[in-house]
């Protein structure tokens, strides 16, 4: 491998000279480097000396960073990888990988075969790629983005082929095995010993040996050319044993039985149960396929008065692109024109179309219904919200339990294990009994049913599964810790708007005192104030900005320009306008900026109330209501009947929340809470036990951070989705309870999987070495321990029956 030791390393946020001093003082007191830091280039130029772990010394450096708060560029690459037989062949590579200098962590996928690969942005050259790749004993192809038709249809003729050379070889292999196998079962129903002719059983072995075999030969060779050890050596050690000594008789004329059948129907065996597992493994990614299936490879763009088909990677942000009926929509974008109903299953898991007029948002990969479409574009390629989407949840399925850090170390030395066991087997029975032929079979059979594979695609299958059964139905899980926690959650806590209610609120009451401006009529003064108000929420999202912007629209209120705006999150918002202050805000906010509140009779106490103030002096109020989300009450009920308890946090007034509280039946709720506030209960509650927190809002992003398990919805702000380690792609509060669901079949699934994995090795190497098993037998064993656990792992699929069932009042989820 071609090794280089000096890195050119990006950094960023120094902000003098003496910081670059200070980082190079820093970086040489790392073991294993030398730095020089230029604070005019914003680079460190780091030299790796040759005597000390690269890799450890990377680790460093970027912690290093990460401590001082400077920041670099870092780039994930993935690879999909042709040639593992096991799980320490996976293994093997990430070991592999990990010597490289520049490379700060890697990660493999028994299960989906990729690799992914964290480095520093642009530290490796396509040389110094295709140096690393060649280092290895497997075929790694570097992915490029998910947009790109020709790749993902290059890698579905990749497969078509593979699969098309597998079936040719197992049909051959399966030809070539049958006369063996009849001859085993005529020997059984008759008792005699009706062998094959010697010369016929080596015409028909040989093929299958080294034609079907040769795989598993150069598994072996690259496996001991790595210095390490995987399940092809044991299919190659065994198949060999058998098939040397049975030919080693033939040619000697020896009164001995022969074992051409052993070795062939083992090799026919594991061939067959290789396909399946194979096939298996490619239909616990089918919901990232789905996925990368949604984009169109052309797109029709405006270009003057025409429309241009042009490749999907050539459009840019701000083209027109026309949507026809029946397609799919390329890019995310705001409708232009046209009005229609849009298929988002497969993004949100929605499955009613929505309908989308002008002005509506769409997204990539939604399927248009019955009207023409003309898009203007806001996002393309890798920043759409499909290929976000995709990233989350492959990160998801790439991330590991921590269990499954056991069950590498025990894949990495298993196979050495199994060869100590196998000599222990094929010595102590020669010794005890003096048969040669016994204890060759007996170690043979050692050889054959050990394989980790079981073990090794017990936990990713199941995460693989899992993650992509939740991304089919809008639950985002970001990584396989929170899939660990979610179903021992203990407490729900929800924020209220825009989470459990719609977060759409309507202006049902304004009020504002005429003296302020005596010049005006009532009605032409409650304008002007909701014109000052929009001015303040011109820029923000915040549900009631998004009210009173739409009250304004809707009653042709222009928004005034307003300057210098701060908000202040928990209380409300003031800037300057044509030269005077003015505030909004709840009664806290008036009281920090000492503006006196006047009696004020009829407030409706379910409404929340926004004041508003002008140079110091009460102007008026609008009261607001919000509606409750159709299915907050089905969701607060589906989380207490599995035991857990619910709260709701909000910044609204304590009458307001209280009320809600009492509608949804809520077993905790606190009003008139700041973010600080909310982190602080967030706290609290953490002392009794595991913590979720819903939020859709930038003022939850503390707490989201905080909670054990956090929850954005997929409308929220993007704070609130960067803080959230779930996002629920729509507006539904009950994807809380099916997250839940999903948790927890997913990790039986893996705690069954284990188990039957470690029992099956437990019970068949011990069954073996004592000579209960053929090698025949060990080898169908063997394959079917494996597809057991893919198959158990494919169950999860079945999940979206429980939810028909549990929702069966609703016709989303049929």
């Amino acid at each position: 491998m071609s090794i280089l030791h000096k890195l050119s390393l990006p950094i960023y946020g120094m902000n003098c000279t003496s910081c670059a001093v200070r980082l190079k003082s820093a970086l040489d007191d790392i073991t294993g480097i030398t730095a020089e830091v230029n604070f005019a280039l914003e680079k460190a130029q780091i030299t790796f000396l040759d005597a000390h772990d690269h890799s450890e010394s990377l680790t460093r450096i970027l912690a290093l960073l990460e401590q001082k708060n400077y920041q670099t560029d870092l780039q994930t690459l993935r690879f999909d990888v042709l040639g593992w037989s096991c799980a320490s062949c996976a293994q093997k590579t990430v070991t592999t990988l990990s010597k490289h200098p520049f490379t700060a962590h890697v990660q493999s996928n028994f299960a989906t075969e990729t690799v992914q690969l964290q480095s520093i942005s642009g530290a490796f050259t396509q040389q110094q790629l295709s140096d690393l790749i060649h280092s290895l004993s497997y075929q790694l192809t570097l992915q490029t983005p998910k947009n790109n038709a020709d790749q993902q249809n290059h890698k579905r003729l990749a497969e078509q082929a593979r699969d098309k050379k597998s079936l040719a070889l197992i049909a051959l292999s399966s030809a070539l095995s049958l006369p063996f196998l009849i001859s085993m079962f005529v020997m059984l129903a008759t008792g005699s010993h009706h062998f094959l002719a010697p010369g016929l059983e080596f015409l028909l072995a040989t093929p299958v040996q080294f034609i079907i075999g040769a795989r598993y030969y150069k598994g072996a060779w690259n496996s001991l050319k790595s210095k390490s050890a995987n399940m092809d050596l044991l299919v190659v050690l065994g198949t060999s044993a058998a098939y040397f000594y049975s030919l080693f008789v033939l040619i000697n004329g020896l009164d001995s039985p022969l074992y051409f059948e052993s070795s062939t129907l083992v090799i026919t065996l594991v061939t067959l149960g290789k396909y399946l597992e194979h096939r298996a493994k490619k239909s616990t990614s089918s919901a990232i396929n789905a996925l990368m299936a949604l984009r169109p490879d052309t797109a029709l763009v405006k270009k003057g008065k025409k429309f241009i088909s042009v490749n999907i990677d050539e459009i840019q942000v701000g083209d027109l692109v026309q949507v026809a009926i029946g397609e799919k929509v390329p890019v995310d974008g705001i409708i232009v024109e046209g009005n229609s109903y849009l298929d988002e299953s497969l993004l949100t898991g929605e499955s009613k179309p929505l309908i989308k007029q002008p002005k509506s948002p769409v997204i990539a990969g939604s399927i248009n219904g019955e009207g023409v479409l003309l898009i203007k574009t806001t996002a393309t390629g890798e920043s759409t919200v499909l290929n976000q989407i995709i990233n989350l949840v492959e990160n998801a399925q790439m991330s590991k339990a921590p269990i499954m850090q056991l069950v590498d170390k025990i894949s990495a030395i298993f196979v050495p294990i199994v060869l100590v066991i196998v000599a222990l087997t094929f010595s102590l029975w020669y010794l005890s009994s003096g048969d040669f032929q016994q204890a060759l079979i007996n170690a043979v059979a050692v050889l054959v049913i050990a394989c980790p594979c079981a073990l090794g695609l017990a936990t990713p299958t199941a995460v693989v599964t899992g993650t992509g059964v939740a991304a089919q139905h809008g639950i985002l899980i970001k990584d396989i810790k929170t899939l660990q926690q979610v179903f021992r959650l203990d407490t729900i806590v929800f924020d209220k708007t825009g989470t459990l209610t719609k977060g759409r609120g309507t202006i049902n009451s304004i009020y504002t005192v005429e003296a302020i401006n005596s010049d005006n009529n009532a009605e032409d003064n409650k304008n002007l104030m909701l014109a000052h108000l929009a001015a303040l929420q011109i820029g923000s999202k915040h549900p009631i900005a998004t009210t009173v912007k739409n009250h304004c629209i809707n009653n042709e209120i222009l928004a005034l320009e307003a300057n210098n705006i701060t908000a202040i999150n928990g209380e409300g918002i003031q800037g300057t306008i044509f030269d005077k202050q003015v505030i909004a805000g709840n009664d806290k906010m008036m009281a920090r900026f000492s503006v006196t509140l006047p009696p004020l009779a009829n407030l409706d106490e379910q409404q929340s109330i926004i004041y508003i103030a002008r140079n110091g002096e009460f102007w008026g109020y609008i009261g607001i209501s919000d509606e409750l989300r159709e299915n907050s009450q089905d969701a607060i009920q589906a989380l207490q009947q599995r035991g857990l308890k619910t709260v709701m946090l909000s910044g609204d007034k304590n009458s307001v929340v209280q009320h809600i509280a009492s509608q949804l039946h809520i077993d905790e709720h606190h009003g008139e809470l700041k973010p600080e506030h909310k982190l602080n209960k967030i706290i609290e509650l953490q002392k009794s036990g595991l913590i979720a927190m819903v939020g859709d809002g930038i003022n939850d992003a503390p707490a989201l951070a905080q909670a054990d398990v956090s929850i954005a919805m997929g409308t929220g702000s993007d704070a609130a989705k960067e803080s959230a380690s779930i996002t629920l792609m729509r507006n539904d509060p009950r994807l809380v309870s099916l997250a839940i669901d999903i948790s927890k079949a997913t990790w039986r699934k893996i705690q069954q999987n284990l188990f039957w994995a470690f029992i099956f090795n437990s019970i068949a190497i011990p069954a073996a070495a004592l000579g209960y098993l053929s090698p025949a037998i060990a080898g169908a064993a063997m394959a079917l321990s494996s597809i057991t656990v893919l198959t158990n792992s494919l169950l999860l699929k079945r999940i979206k029956l429980e939810f028909k069932q549990q929702f069966k009042q609703q016709k989303e989820f049929s």
